[in-house]
């Protein structure tokens, strides 16, 4: 299976969906609008949004942080992070000052708030650090976030979107970091902690599915995250987030049928999206591809690995140890083909 992107990629939405908390009706209802577009993945009009707020209160707390929050989200979607994490890093740096140097001065609530929105600015950048490599200063980052996120937790019991990165970091860096003394068997209290995340507000509960799936998914448990993606793709048929994970999770338990349905809608709905996302895109014509030499359509698969190998995908994407793999594959299956098998 996608061993990284199961142990990281779709991890990032712990961090990369704000919860914002305006008082405000009128800021309300355009954080409520530009959260909404994320979900979509309409990156572009979520931003747009908040840019015209931001113009009228450039010192908006939550509007900062939903902006960065959207921008990292756009970044792990494309999986363009290999030639934009240095101006995303630079982004982070800036937002840990303004809220460092705000938290202090603020109480209360907002005082909370502004905590967990500091904790998931380091928790993102260790995020992009270990998509980069650089694991050191990724685990680093990880840890200082976890902190945050218990003082949070210490402050509001209820405040169950931090639950959500707890539960993250316990169960990954249990299971991927064994050698480190502090987290070792938190594997069960992770997912309990991300269970808990389930009945944060919205949008931190669709984050919650969303890693629960990939756990699920390590853990064997199909049945279960193929229902939690469901959940969502009934609100948001085109969110190609939970319809990848869909349509592995035909794949990998042999219902080739079914896989090839969801394969080709995840297919369909990327190439529409502006700018198309390339990870989506090979991940489809793999499960095309396999699904169709599985049925035993060898026509079919040929033609399906053609189509996808005739693109120019950019080099930036190639580097991706999970493309490079369904490259492999699907270039085995053209070269299969042109033998006459």
């Amino acid at each position: 299976m996608e061993r990284t992107v199961t142990k990281l990629f779709l991890a990032f939405l712990c961090v990369i969906i704000a919860l914002t908390y305006a008082e405000d009706n009128d800021d309300a209802k355009a954080y409520d609008t530009a959260v909404i577009h994320l979900i979509k993945q309409d990156y572009s009009t979520a931003q747009k949004l908040l840019a015209a707020h931001l113009k009228t209160d450039p010192n908006d707390m939550n509007a900062l942080y939903l902006s960065f929050a959207i921008e990292q989200t756009r970044i792990l979607d494309y999986e363009s992070y290999m030639v934009e994490y240095r101006e995303f890093q630079s982004m982070a740096d800036s937002l840990k000052e303004v809220f460092e140097s705000r938290l202090n001065k603020l109480h209360g609530f907002d005082s909370t708030v502004c905590l967990f929105y500091l904790a998931n600015v380091y928790g993102g950048t260790g995020v992009m650090q270990a998509k980069t490599g650089n694991w050191f200063e990724g685990v680093k980052n990880a840890i200082t976030s976890v902190s945050m996120l218990k003082q949070v937790k210490k402050r509001d019991s209820t405040f169950y979107a931090a639950d959500l990165g707890l539960g993250i970091f316990n169960y990954y860096l249990s299971t991927s970091l064994k050698w480190l003394p502090f987290t070792e068997n938190k594997e069960e209290e992770g997912i309990g902690a991300i269970e808990l995340a389930l009945n944060a507000d919205f949008p931190y509960n669709y984050a919650a599915k969303n890693s629960l799936c990939w756990i699920l998914i390590d853990r064997k448990d199909f049945r279960r995250a193929d229902s939690i993606a469901q959940s969502v793709l009934d609100e948001y048929p085109d969110n190609t987030i939970f319809l990848r994970i869909k349509t592995l999770i035909k794949l990998w338990t042999g219902r080739y049928e079914d896989a090839l349905r969801y394969g080709t809608r995840l297919v369909e709905v990327t190439e529409k999206r502006q700018p198309g996302n390339w990870s989506d895109l090979v991940a489809g014509y793999m499960v095309l591809v396999q699904s169709y030499e599985e049925l035993g359509k060898s026509d079919h698969a040929c033609a399906a690995a053609e189509n996808l190998l005739r693109r120019k995908i950019p080099s930036a994407y190639l580097q991706i140890p999970h493309i490079k793999k369904h490259l492999k594959y699907i270039r085995g299956v053209r070269q299969d083909c042109r033998r006459g098998r």
